[in-house]
């Protein structure tokens, strides 16, 4: 089956391209071998018609009238069996019907092949044949041919003579003194326009393949030519494995597609070199932040194992355990939270959240331990805004803050927590007092397992993961964090969220259903880092 769809596989870019410049080069030709013929047909037929014209008006020329009867004279030469002898109008004639139909059918031989002779003959004002050459005796006319050239109209039509053979006829009125005195009618054979049509057409036929496998040949080479840069860059792009993402692919010179695109693979590569880059250093932080805890429960238990331990020694190493075990399943959580976070499985409630509230509440779950750190947790400026969002992962968000300003204020300083509308968004901001950060270290406290301070952070218990956590939850709610902090005197974070709309929040209001719920905040572990 492989092998088999190894070789149904569709052509290459450079094959297609070559069998669509091919058809529609194939459809040029035929265009242009089309209106080709068609425009050298009317040339061709042009010409015919414009000859016969002059023939006529040069017969003509010789023609008058004499007491009534026609007298022809040859001033051409071209009138075969034309008796200058006899008398005006007599043995220069054949006898015709008014419809046109001259001659015996018995007397058609050789002289009436139409391709031979000369084709003309002269009627009287009557409709009866003055002069008949013998070649024209081969071609019946209609009674048109005859009524409206005496009608002062030019008569000229395509007729077919005995054999089949095509003819084109051109009659037209006599005239003498401003008289009508006759009609003239000339006529050539098509045979030799048809074979030079004929001819032409032959040698399109002929033509035309060796031009369009030539235009074939053409477009493969100007395709591989084309493609040529292209395929430098996928050999470099081949070249660059994971491990060797510092290299680029050669940008070319001229500003066209293909420089677009190896721009374009340029920018892709540095993003994988960087999402590699953070991918290396984030299992590096997570392997030694998990191996922290680990290390520590594995040494509380050999010391154990090794020296009798009396009951409160006992008690005290299993309590150690238990909270290394507790931030280890916190640190795994925070894990999980961030990988579901880059694969977009975390799902979100959107209804309506009261901050002001939340903060509230954040602030009575979170004194205790503010208390216990002699640091003084206040609100202030408490703006009633709404917002629409998931609750519980709000309450996450505050908390992280908080608990981020618990860890890094010294005993005596205070957390203050207040909101606030500013037009369309709504803004709640937690500001410490405590060592502030660092401007090197402000652009980078929302990665991943980054700490201004390591030692502080893993003293409090912290993973690193807290403000990334809470920089997501407030990005997939439409918002942003931003912090303003010096170093020495405390910091200020400030969570931006658009405002629920006005329609909304009424109707939750009166359904009653703007409380942040107290005990959702209970069940979020408030150390975040």
């Amino acid at each position: 089956m492989m092998k088999f769809a190894r070789q149904t596989r569709s052509p290459g870019i450079r094959v297609q391209l070559t069998l669509w410049y091919t058809a529609i080069f194939a459809l040029l030709i035929l265009l242009f071998s089309l209106i080709f013929y068609t425009i050298l047909q009317a040339f061709l037929a042009s010409g015919v018609d414009s000859a016969l014209q002059l023939r006529a008006q040069q017969i003509a020329g010789g023609i008058s009238s004499e007491s009534g009867k026609i007298v022809i004279q040859d001033v051409t030469g071209e009138l075969p069996g034309l008796d200058a002898t006899a008398p005006p109008g007599e043995g220069n004639s054949t006898p015709t019907n008014r419809t046109g139909r001259s001659g015996n059918p018995g007397q058609r031989g050789v002289q009436s092949d139409v391709n031979v002779g000369v084709l003309v003959r002269i009627l009287d004002g009557k409709g009866q044949a003055v002069y008949i050459s013998p070649a024209f005796r081969a071609l019946s006319l209609p009674p048109a041919s005859v009524v409206q050239p005496l009608h002062g109209m030019p008569w000229q039509a395509t007729v077919n003579a005995y054999n089949g053979q095509a003819v084109r006829i051109y009659s037209a009125v006599l005239t003498d003194n401003g008289m009508v005195i006759g009609v003239i009618q000339v006529g050539e054979s098509l045979a030799q326009l048809q074979a030079s049509l004929q001819g032409i057409t032959i040698a399109l036929l002929l033509i035309a393949p060796f031009v369009l496998l030539l235009g074939a040949f053409g477009s493969y080479w100007l395709a591989k030519r084309a493609f040529r840069p292209i395929l430098y860059l996928t050999r470099t792009a081949r070249e660059i494995k994971a491990g060797d993402l510092h290299r680029r692919v050669p940008i070319p010179r001229t500003r066209d597609e293909v420089y677009d695109l190896a721009s374009t693979l340029n920018e892709m590569i540095g993003r994988l070199d960087e999402a590699f880059t953070q991918q290396r250093r984030f299992v590096a932080d997570a392997s030694h932040e998990l191996r922290t805890p680990v290390t520590v429960i594995r040494s509380i238990t050999d010391v154990a194992l090794q020296e009798p331990l009396s009951l409160e020694e006992c008690v005290e190493a299993l309590c150690d355990i238990n909270a290394e075990s507790e931030r280890l399943g916190q640190l795994i959580n925070d894990l999980l939270t961030l990988a579901r976070a880059d694969e977009e499985q975390m799902p979100m409630d959107r209804e309506p959240v009261r901050l002001d509230l939340l903060a509230i509440d954040v602030v009575a779950t979170m004194e205790p331990l503010a208390m216990k750190r002699d640091i003084k947790l206040q609100t202030q400026m408490l703006s009633s805004v709404t917002v629409l969002g998931d609750t519980a992962r709000l309450i996450q968000v505050l908390m992280g803050l908080v608990d981020n300003a618990l860890t890094y204020t010294n005993a005596g300083g205070t957390v203050t927590l207040s909101t606030e509308r500013r037009g369309a968004t709504a803004l709640l901001v937690v500001r410490d007092t405590g060592i502030g950060i660092a401007e090197k270290d402000a652009a980078h406290i929302f990665e991943r397992f980054y700490r201004a301070d390591p030692a502080r952070s893993r003293a409090a218990g912290g993973s690193g993961l807290g403000l990334s956590i809470a920089d997501w939850v407030v990005r997939v709610h439409g918002g942003s964090i931003a912090v303003k902090s010096q170093a020495g005197q405390g910091s200020a974070f400030t969570v931006t969220l658009p405002l629920a709309p006005a329609t909304l929040v009424q109707i939750q209001t009166r359904a009653g259903d703007l409380t942040p719920a107290p005990s959702t905040s209970a069940e979020i572990h408030p150390h975040l880092h």
